[in-house]
């Protein structure tokens, strides 16, 4: 309701500043935008301003007559206590079929968090099917041979899940911030973004003893401290 109030107010604020050549088009635009506002509505009756214009720059003098003149809407809106009132009773409202009647266990509250969050989960299945995991390339007959491979599939969504879940939870613990892919900072990066960021690094051996992680950014580093200890001593 918030966002479209005040989308609807900013509507009406362009609408105000826009220069009309008569009284009755401006009369009709504003008449326009009070029949698709649903929640604003107009304070007071809208006064329409005139201005004179003049083609030559400058101040004009006290006997010259104006080349034409602009009509400008002014006028201000609000959003009605009947109006949020009847919006919350309608919009506010959310209606789940269960047979799960135990409130002791789950509250209203908490049955419509666990049913939202199964989209996080449907989510990992339609991330199965991209071609990452290359499942178009291969051709199984035996179900056995089927079972298998949805159960290596499973495994390594669960990882990927489990990576994602890690990422982002460390990134707000730690109150950093990982770079998406139009370069603006989020805690919330998708992990197949992150292994994507992590292409490119390489180890180079010198004289068949020495060996360096090249390729290092700042954002791996971000990554690499969020895992702890172990990834970076993997590679220092």
């Amino acid at each position: 309701m918030q966002k479209q109030s005040l989308k609807e107010a900013r509507d009406l604020e362009k609408l105000c500043k826009k220069a009309f050549l008569c009284r009755d088009d401006a009369l009709k635009a504003f008449a326009l935008w009070q029949k698709q506002a649903k929640l604003c509505q107009s304070e007071t009756e809208p006064e329409v301003i005139c201005k004179p214009c003049y083609s030559r720059k400058g101040r004009p003098s006290s006997n010259s007559k104006p080349d034409h003149f602009e009509y400008f809407i002014q006028s201000a809106c609000f959003v009605s206590c009947d109006k949020r009132e009847s919006s919350q009773a309608s919009l506010g409202c959310f209606i789940l079929g269960t047979n799960d009647l135990d409130q002791k266990r789950l509250n209203a509250t908490e049955l419509l968090s666990t049913y939202k969050s199964q989209q996080k989960v449907e989510g990992g299945f339609r991330f199965l099917k991209s071609p990452d995991f290359m499942v178009s390339s291969l051709y199984l007959k035996k179900v056995e041979r089927i079972e298998a491979l949805l159960m290596v599939m499973m495994l390594c969504l669960m990882i990927y899940a489990a990576i994602q879940h890690k990422v982002r939870h460390e990134l707000k613990k730690q109150d950093r911030v990982f770079l998406n892919q139009k370069k603006k900072p989020c805690q919330n990066p998708a992990a197949r973004w992150v292994f994507f960021c992590f292409h490119g690094i390489s180890v180079l051996t010198v004289n068949n003893q020495e060996r360096h992680v090249v390729g290092l950014k700042e954002r791996h580093r971000t990554i690499i401290q969020i895992f702890g200890v172990f990834y970076e001593s993997v590679y220092s």
